[in-house]
């Protein structure tokens, strides 16, 4: 089901649900720049036949969300995040389990930070603690511009957009071949069709660029870390292009009784052919927190042998470490 919820300050969000209201509920936060629907229809549905409603939305300034002047409404990753928080108040009416795909994650950190009634787990998936792509430099207290790791792709777009629609589908194709990487397969196809369908939902003008000066305007959370309380999942690629597994580590090492799991070929994005791997890993860590006896201990929760320290499992190309301090 498809609705719009207007936020405190006037911005409608677009938001669609799969699944039984009633039944355990998991926001889907899509990353910067990137509509509702790069989280694909049969995933969504995957995961609603599993046992939950599942909620995905655009964020402002992209798809069918409202678009903004960013000059006269500048606005950085706490704003996003309160949207994010509006969507679960106004469609879930309660607290969620909340997955995040890379600045996605790092607003279901802050979600978890700031809002945690609203928060029952996470799941951040090719994320960092920091917006700025840096890990070794100390918490600044200034908002940190962001490094071109972080915006190498959409600055160019951003700076001088591409005028003919074709070459705008062309870039961004060329775009999420970059994020894919260069170990996982690429579908040519399946994103074409999925760049073509966002293309066709985008409200004009297209602002969606704005989200990399939210990216430069956001300040870094490795600090807060610590005060994460919910059970956390960190999945990261070990060939990530965007934000290199370092960044994954570093969640994992800073979230109390976090799990990680690094995947061997895995890039910034999940390609297509790799979504049951990833929903499996969402309904593992999901299904011990459901149940009747499901606690909040991560060796339950990733069936790990967990005997203090730092535990690690290889199979098939993923490797689980549980690295977080309890």
């Amino acid at each position: 089901m498809q609705r719009f919820v207007t936020t405190r300050s006037g911005i409608r969000l677009w938001t669609e649900t799969f699944g039984d209201s009633g039944a355990p509920p998991v926001l889907l936060i899509m990353g910067g720049m990137a509509q509702a629907i790069m989280w694909p229809d049969a995933f969504c549905r995957d995961l609603a036949h599993a046992g939950h409603l599942v909620v995905r939305y655009d964020h402002r300034d992209t798809g069918r969300s409202s678009s903004l002047d960013a000059e006269l409404q500048p606005y950085d990753l706490d704003h996003l995040a309160e949207d994010a928080a509006e969507v679960i108040r106004q469609v879930i009416g309660g607290p969620a389990h909340v997955v995040g795909q890379s600045a996605g994650g790092m607003m279901a950190q802050l979600l978890a930070l700031d809002t945690p009634e609203l928060v029952r787990s996470l799941v951040l998936l090719s994320s960092s603690p920091d917006a700025s792509g840096a890990l070794r430099r100390p918490a600044a207290s200034e908002p940190l511009d962001a490094e071109p790791v972080v915006i190498e792709y959409s600055g160019p777009l951003e700076c001088q957009p591409p005028r003919a629609p074709q070459t705008a589908i062309e870039a961004q194709v060329a775009g999420w071949r970059n994020l894919v990487g260069t170990h996982a397969p690429f579908d040519e196809p399946y994103w074409r069709a999925l760049i073509e369908r966002a293309a066709r939902r985008t409200q004009p003008p297209d602002t969606a660029g704005n989200h990399a000066g939210a990216l430069s305007r956001s300040r870094p959370r490795t600090h807060r870390l610590g005060d994460i309380g919910v059970p956390t999942l960190v999945i990261h690629g070990r060939r990530d292009p965007l934000l290199p597994i370092e960044h994954g580590r570093a969640l994992a090492a800073g979230i109390p009784g976090a799990t990680m799991v690094e995947i061997d070929d895995l890039g910034h994005v999940f390609p297509p052919q790799w979504l049951p791997r990833l929903r499996d890993l969402i309904l593992g860590h999901l299904a011990p927190l459901e149940s009747p006896v499901g606690g909040t201990d991560p060796s339950a929760r990733s069936g790990l042998s967990v005997g203090g320290g730092i535990c690690e499992t290889t199979h098939n190309g993923l490797t689980s470490i549980r690295q977080g301090p309890t």
